[in-house]
């Protein structure tokens, strides 16, 4: 893969997971204003594992630049 395409791509999943973080800031805002305990930890068990893959796809693209 080409450094500029991976830099491409490494600057799109990084936008990806600051979107995510801020939808799990959201959910725990949410959760925590409308005493949904349980409904925050199902947003929690969805949002956990995305972020897990794209921190994963990121430290790939990052060996790949070198």
């Amino acid at each position: 893969m080409p450094p500029s395409m991976a830099a491409s791509q490494l600057d799109d999943l990084r936008n990806m997971r600051v979107l995510l973080e801020e939808a799990r800031v959201r959910s725990r805002n949410l959760a925590y204003h409308r005493h949904a305990v349980h409904r925050q930890a199902v947003h929690e068990r969805k949002l956990g594992p995305a972020l897990d893959e794209l921190d994963q796809k990121m430290e790939e693209l990052r060996a790949l630049r070198g």
